[in-house]
């Protein structure tokens, strides 16, 4: 978006989830689908569920640290499935550029981007 952009307002909102991924890869399992509604859950399965919240967790922690790096004006919430970040004034273009160059993937996160008038008709 042109910064000088006198007409809209974009928000940009990242979505960073704790168990739930776009796109699950080939070898990559969800991690509740041996615990919810299972009549015999193992040991490796809390186990497994275990790992993979320790590492997304710090993955969510790592791509927040990026964002809070190259721009300060967040508004950071925590819910129970998710973490949400949003901002007006700092271009999602920027923001994905800056995550991209760390190797995170657009299936780490949702990216939401919205517009909306300042004045006028458009």
């Amino acid at each position: 978006m042109n910064p000088n952009n006198e007409t809209c307002v974009q928000r940009t909102r990242f979505v960073f989830n704790y168990y739930e991924k776009k796109e699950w890869l080939a070898g990559e399992k969800p991690p509740l689908v041996d615990i919810i509604k299972v009549k015999d859950v193992q040991p490796e399965n809390l186990r497994y569920f275990a790992e993979f919240m320790h590492t997304r967790l710090n993955r969510i922690a790592e791509m927040m640290d990026i964002l809070l790096k190259v721009h300060d004006d967040w508004a950071i919430t925590g819910w129970k499935d998710h973490i949400l970040m949003e901002t007006e004034s700092f271009d999602f273009n920027d923001s994905l550029k800056a995550l991209k160059e760390h190797g995170y993937h657009d299936d780490e996160f949702v990216l939401k981007v919205e517009y909306k008038r300042k004045w006028g008709v458009l």
